[in-house]
């Protein structure tokens, strides 16, 4: 290693340590693999604080938004194998949509409605197909997602036989108008669920299969999955929250989760779970264009199109406030490629970023970004809902590149 790896491996150590200390989160671990070099690990503090077990770099993490970026990857596999195109319209694959409207005012039953034009795979993946969350504030149709999804912190639908699954939840999007037109703006959302519908009609297998086969399977992500097996239960962490009184409290039990039970919603855009080294090994697939260990996932141009930016500054309004959320960082000087955020200019606030970046985050605070210019993946993982306001993306950046 080089004296400078030496000096940032120790500030990044110091940051987990230091963050785990003073009860920001409840114990986390940082990978770190860089072209040619050894892997960079550490670990700090505790997966299950009630029984004082560790974080181990096995540890099973829910990774949330983390999501994301995996079914851009099966959407792009789809693509590749040319029984998908990015301009296709999604109603090809989810007739369901078929005259949905776009809001135009209005509350409760006088909300009013225009047509919405045609909406693209390529908007699912960038966030501009006009969808929503039920967190999202400003419009009334965030409230109208808590209607029809039960939506909250453990979003209901995933786990309810009842609400059925990934075709349930079209039939419900379809009963609640759009926030805006189709290709318009960026907008944070349930749109990689309706990417992972796209990728279950479009191959004609569920979307756990489907990613089973053509990406955790090839990349030796052997503990990536919609749910945790019960022999693996002890691994999977418990969730915090910040308490009231300061310090953190217990959201969910690592060994009672509804994980560990088959979960009937296969939610692409915050379902999986993961460990850092299977997420790792995810991220230099990216890094490496496609492939890793001789097993390739996508082609170098899926990859690139990923990792490039496909919209225009004017429609990125909300990204920066967003970012914060569904990144861990400031979100200043990106851009968004499909499913990630694409780094095209300098940080204003200062974070070191490298221009063609691609990272997200989850809800958890776990984060990562790959870095095909330095020859550089990172991933962090920890449990702490909601997202740590410590702005984990920008402090990894400033210890690792600063």
């Amino acid at each position: 290693m080089s004296r400078g790896d030496v000096k940032a491996d120790t500030q990044v150590s110091a940051l987990l340590d230091a963050l785990v200390a003073r009860d920001a989160v409840p114990g986390a671990s940082v990978l770190v693999r860089r072209e040619g070099k050894p892997d960079f690990y550490h670990a700090a503090g505790l997966r299950d604080r009630e029984a004082g077990e560790p974080v181990t770099r096995d540890t099973i993490f829910r990774i949330f938004s983390m999501t994301k970026p995996v079914t851009a990857v099966a959407v792009m596999a789809l693509v590749d194998d040319g029984r998908v195109r990015l301009e296709d319209d999604v109603v090809k694959f989810i007739p369901e949509f078929e005259g949905l409207g776009v809001y135009a005012g209005g509350t409760g039953a006088s909300i009013q409605t225009t047509r919405a034009g045609p909406m693209r795979v390529r908007d699912l993946l960038t966030h501009t197909a006009g969808f929503s969350y039920w967190f999202q504030p400003g419009s009334p149709v965030a409230a109208l997602y808590e209607e029809v999804l039960g939506a909250g912190r453990f979003e209901p639908w995933r786990f309810d036989p009842a609400a059925g699954g990934l075709n349930g939840l079209a039939k419900a999007l379809a009963r609640v108008p759009l926030v805006s037109p189709p290709g318009g703006r960026w907008h944070y959302s349930m749109a990689l669920e309706v990417a992972g519908l796209v990728v279950e009609r479009a191959s004609s297998q569920t979307l756990d299969a489907f990613m089973a086969a053509r990406i955790f399977e090839p990349l030796g992500m052997v503990d990536t999955a919609f749910s945790v097996a019960p022999e693996k239960a002890p691994r999977l962490a418990s969730l915090y929250g910040p308490a009231a009184d300061g310090g953190l409290e217990l959201l969910e039990r690592g060994r009672d989760s509804a994980l560990l039970r088959p979960v009937p919603g296969l939610s692409g855009g915050g379902g999986l779970t993961s460990t850092i080294d299977d997420y790792g090994r995810f991220a230099e697939m990216l890094r490496r264009g496609g492939a890793l260990d001789g097993k390739r996932v996508l082609s170098e141009g899926a990859v690139t199109a990923m990792m490039t930016n496909q919209l225009r500054p004017d429609q990125l309004a909300e990204l920066p406030e967003l970012a914060a959320f569904g990144l861990g960082g400031s979100g200043d000087g990106l851009g968004f490629g499909l499913g990630g955020a694409v780094v095209v200019g300098p940080s204003k606030s200062g974070v070191p970023t490298v221009a063609g970046e691609y990272s997200w985050g989850g809800a958890a605070s776990t984060t990562f970004w790959v870095d095909r210019a330095s020859g550089l993946s990172v991933v962090f993982m920890t449990q702490l809902l909601p997202p740590s306001p410590e702005m984990l993306w920008d402090k990894l950046h400033a210890a690792i590149y600063g």
